[in-house]
């Protein structure tokens, strides 16, 4: 969620003080960038202490941090094409034309994949980059939906030239994990863990010393606990219940993930 949806969404909690600030804010999200917190406070008509107060409401340690999240906004906003002002709230409404539908949807897939994105620890990019260069063998493991994903990695890293091991067949992934070493790795792409075959699969793994690399959600408990090393995917929940909506954004934010991998491989 942006800061400006976040903003949206409390407005109505908010000080007397925070919604004259929200209110200026949502209308004129420019001048968070353009001004200081104390020009921003005047144009409020509030405290310098008030704006301050407001960032930490909605998550920020400061004025500094959220005049830099506005701005990635503002820019990200004109990146795609569109005007901040103009656009519509990612939350659903009632009498919401077509277009407006097509133009709320684009903008969660541009979402899940420029926050999954940022997200990014570098380091950790080059340490999974170092570790998929040097593994004997790579198994791929991606159930459902998250197959399309894997198969489309295996292919990449085929084209490295790395030693990759991935089976269309479910039943077999914990056969072969079992027989893995900790020269290997085992990658899995995955929205949750609550399939059994990727539990088996991956304490197959973990016990045979492989090392264990995830594309996941946040909320993955059992595959955080088994990850040597993880890259998140970070999604809004989806704007319509339309069938595969919630994967549709997953996989837009996982093949992202995994064309960066391939590129930080070549670097």
């Amino acid at each position: 969620m942006t800061a400006l949806d976040k903003i949206a969404n409390l407005q109505s909690q908010f000080s007397p003080n925070g919604q004259k600030i929200a209110t200026l804010v949502l209308a004129q999200p420019e001048l968070v960038v353009s001004l200081s917190s104390q020009e921003l406070a005047k144009a409020a008509n509030v405290s310098q202490s008030s704006i301050v107060k407001f960032t930490q409401r909605i998550g920020f340690k400061g004025f500094p941090a959220f005049k830099m999240a506005i701005s990635e906004e503002l820019a990200r906003h004109n990146t795609i094409g569109g005007n901040v002002l103009n656009q519509l709230s990612t939350q659903p409404e009632p009498n919401n034309t077509l277009a407006s539908s097509l133009s709320k949807m684009a903008q969660q897939k541009a979402n899940a994949i420029i926050d999954t994105t940022k997200a990014i620890d570098t380091q950790l990019l080059t340490d999974i980059a170092a570790r998929l260069s040097q593994a004997q063998r790579i198994q791929l493991v991606g159930l459902g939906a998250n197959a399309i994903i894997t198969r489309d990695f295996n292919d990449k890293l085929l084209a490295l030239g790395l030693p990759v091991i991935h089976s269309k067949d479910h039943a077999l992934q914990s056969t072969i994990a079992n027989t893995l070493t900790e020269q290997d790795v085992l990658f899995v792409i995955s929205n949750n863990s609550e399939q059994p075959i990727l539990q088996l699969t991956a304490h197959a793994a973990k016990l045979r010393g492989a090392g264990i690399i995830v594309i996941s959600t946040p909320d993955d408990l059992l595959l955080n606990s088994l990850a040597d090393m993880k890259l998140d995917v970070i999604c809004e929940p989806p704007l319509h219940s339309i069938a595969n909506q919630h994967f549709n954004l997953h996989l837009a934010a996982q093949q992202t993930l995994t064309d960066i991998i391939c590129i930080a491989i070549q670097q």
